[in-house]
């Protein structure tokens, strides 16, 4: 399946979650994103958790966390 981050389409294994999807997007991102330095939204701008499933054709964003978020 095809799931569009911050714009890139990324190819993965159909019943991903978002934790495969942006290890395969982005190493860096993954890392920042389990600091709590950086957060993953969905297509509307609401944060998605890390196990949340996926289906083909959604789109993820990769932003700054807001002030004050708790680390993972």
């Amino acid at each position: 399946m095809n799931i569009k981050v911050n714009g890139r389409e990324v190819e993965i294994f159909s019943g991903a979650r978002v934790a495969d999807v942006l290890r395969k997007y982005s190493r860096i991102s993954w890392k920042q994103v389990q600091e709590g330095r950086k957060a993953v939204l969905d297509g509307h701008g609401h944060e998605v958790a890390l196990d949340g499933e996926l289906s083909n054709g959604e789109r993820l964003l990769v932003r700054m966390a807001k002030p004050g978020r708790r680390t993972p």
